[in-house]
């Protein structure tokens, strides 16, 4: 029986391995988009998984008028994050918004994840637009 043990965890580790790996890597609908990964993550906590936002508390991102509206500032308020009052879809809230730390690719990703998949604007990030953006508002990534 103790040979057993060795030669069965030889064989069980690499096989979960490569699952855990095969799972996070194609059955997992996070990696769809590398940007809904970092959503995911970063923000769907308080924003909700598609971006309906709860109730009174924190605004949708969700086809929001005010994410539409100003949707260059986004980089911006993800960075610095917001306070005091603000109006989306008709509706006040009043919860701030804490800054969020990410790299430059991860805030890319998340940029044109949230344009096409949750605020619904035509607008694509480059790279090097975000990192001017970062550095403007005094974030140089992680």
């Amino acid at each position: 029986m103790r040979n057993k043990i060795p030669r069965i965890l030889i064989f069980a580790v690499p096989v979960f391995c490569v699952g855990i790996f095969l799972y996070m890597t194609y059955f997992n609908s996070a990696y769809d988009a590398p940007g809904k990964y970092v959503y995911m993550n970063r923000c769907a906590p308080c924003h909700g998984d598609h971006g309906e936002g709860i109730q009174k508390l924190v605004p949708p991102l969700a086809d929001a008028d005010m994410a539409q509206r100003n949707y260059d500032s986004l980089p911006g308020w993800i960075i610095k994050g917001m306070n005091g009052a603000i109006t989306v879809n008709g509706k006040a809230y009043e919860q701030p918004m804490y800054p969020v730390m990410m790299t430059e690719v991860e805030m890319t990703n998340l940029l044109n994840y949230m344009a096409t998949d949750i605020v619904h604007v035509k607008k694509k990030y480059k790279s090097e637009a975000v990192r001017l953006e970062m550095k403007r508002c005094g974030q140089t990534g992680i």
